[in-house]
């Protein structure tokens, strides 16, 4: 398993959550003022799609962003006790990692937006992942995270849109017997940038003739 693999990767995202996923957008879509057919489908799969980009992070910084909190991981951020070429390990015990976000995508009319006429519909989506470890040892050098060995894992999610569950599942995931943190790997004492809530949004053409080009990503 490649180090860099995402979420979407683990959690199996083409088998286990895009066709629920797609069969509930499609279920809201027969309420979009949009005509059945292959320009109302094409919206769908957008949709899908931005899940699946919100999905993205990659494991490690998603163990990271959470271990970073701990006092037993930012101690490792005194340089003066632990100088920087000086290589520590950290035995896991067997807790739960929490990852959430509630994404929103807006389906507009090209070109109408402008007018104040182009929004078609906004969806409000729930994501829910737990990774379970079980056991496992950190290399932990120069106040960052390096890298994981032989740790036991389980993914559980729950998709919900618009209050509406749609994916409920669990994951067994098996590790290599390392995960490397990246190449520099993850630092432990640094702030983390705050992610922007702004929707995401897909455009699909206000008419729909041969004139009219193929739905094109805002």
């Amino acid at each position: 398993m490649d180090d860099n693999v995402s979420l979407a990767d683990l959690l199996g995202f083409d088998e286990n959550v895009a066709e629920p996923l797609r069969a509930r957008v499609r279920k809201l879509a027969e309420r979009w003022p949009l005509p059945a057919g292959k320009l109302r489908a094409s919206a769908v799969e957008q949709v899908v799609e931005r899940v699946r980009e919100r999905l993205s992070p990659r494991l490690y910084r998603v163990l990271a962003s959470a271990w970073r909190h701990h006092p037993a991981c930012q101690a490792f951020c005194d340089a003066e006790k632990y100088p920087p070429n000086e290589v520590n390990t950290v035995e896991l015990a067997a807790h739960n990692v929490e990852w959430a976000c509630e994404p929103a995508v807006e389906v507009v009319a090209d070109g109408l937006q402008a007018t104040g006429l182009g929004r078609l519909a906004q969806l409000e989506f729930k994501v829910q992942v737990v990774a379970a470890l079980r056991g496992g040892v950190v290399t932990i050098q120069d106040g960052r995270f390096m890298r994981m060995d032989a740790a036991d894992l389980t993914l559980s999610a729950e998709l919900s849109v618009e209050t509406y569950p749609v994916v409920d599942i669990q994951v067994p995931v098996r590790l290599p017997g390392t995960i490397r943190f990246g190449e520099h790997g993850e630092p432990i004492c640094l702030p983390e940038p705050a992610e922007s809530q702004a929707p995401a949004q897909i455009a699909v053409p206000a008419i729909a003739n041969a004139g009219i080009p193929n739905p094109a990503v805002v």
